[in-house]
């Protein structure tokens, strides 16, 4: 007789009852480490996804004709779960990519047209802006008629 057919058929279903949380308890017994492993596991594939789907967005792949839809939202999700990794895929910018010195030169600008003002707001809360003065002057009275 050979080791098969002396095993029970008992250890054959035990083996095949192992799923993927019964692996996932043999790793760790820890349940705090259990979610973390899952989290990272559905962040991973959401960011698989998302990368494919832009793939097909603009690229011809051999048997699957190129996509045409408006990428924005899964680009916005691609993003989002890769951030989740501590990956940025923007550059970083000073102010949001205008200068101090740029900023200067567009308020002087703007202040030469007598018809614009620029304001600029910073926190704590402060509003500079070019003050305007314009002198009024009181229309003219219409001569009285003389009955």
């Amino acid at each position: 007789m050979t080791d098969q057919q002396t095993a029970p058929p008992s250890d054959k279903k035990e083996e095949k009852k192992k799923g993927v949380m019964n692996k996932l308890q043999e790793i760790t017994p820890d349940k705090d480490e259990q979610i973390a492993i899952v989290g990272v596991a559905v962040r991973l594939g959401i960011v698989v996804w998302s990368g494919f789907i832009l793939t097909l967005a603009y690229v011809d792949l051999p048997g699957i004709p190129k996509q045409t839809f408006d990428p924005t939202f899964i680009a916005s999700v691609f993003t989002g779960a890769l951030s989740t990794f501590g990956l940025a895929t923007a550059k970083d910018k000073k102010s949001n990519g205008v200068s101090k010195e740029d900023m200067e030169a567009m308020m002087a600008k703007n202040s030469k047209s007598a018809s614009e003002q620029v304001i600029r707001v910073q926190t704590p809360l402060t509003i500079n802006g070019v003050e305007v003065v314009q002198a009024v002057e009181t229309p003219p009275t219409p001569p009285k008629e003389e009955v």
